[in-house]
């Protein structure tokens, strides 16, 4: 597993939300007894990402679109490998995302993922839902300061 600081791994989260058009990003980070943090929330207002998009590994979708879909934005990721670095600042991950189906509907996927399996994801949906599309990031049991939390 790659290493990156917090700061470049929050940075990506961030980036990921910009990809999906997202016009408003709220971050979170709380902040324990310890001082190191407990919890991170990224969350977004963007078009959200289908399911089947997330199990893609390696080469992203992004690198052959070059720019956002509706607001011609240049995309940031490329690598498809994003997701994993998340593992340096958490145990457990959550991934929620909903999207805008091709005939209007909304539909909504959470993804389950953990530092001691890496390449195996849990995933809850897809299901129906009522929107807006948005993603959100939560990281439980953060590292904290061991060198590798915020």
């Amino acid at each position: 597993m790659e290493r990156a600081s917090p700061v470049d791994i929050l940075a990506e989260l961030i980036w990921n939300a910009l990809d999906a058009e997202a016009m408003n990003v709220e971050t979170t980070v709380a902040v324990g007894a310890m001082e190191a943090p407990e919890e991170i929330v990224v969350h977004d207002d963007g078009h959200g990402m289908p399911h089947d998009l997330f199990l893609t590994h390696g080469e992203s979708w992004k690198r052959t679109s070059g720019f956002s879909p509706n607001i011609n934005r240049p995309m940031h990721g490329q690598l498809g490998r994003g997701r994993f670095l998340t593992y340096c600042i958490a145990g457990r991950v959550e991934w929620r995302t909903v999207s805008a189906d091709v005939d209007d509907t909304f539909t909504e996927t959470v993804i389950h993922g953990m530092r001691a399996t890496p390449n195996e994801f849990r995933f809850d949906g897809p299901r129906q839902s009522t929107g807006p599309t948005g993603g959100s990031f939560t990281s439980n049991e953060s590292c904290g300061r061991n060198g590798h939390g915020l």
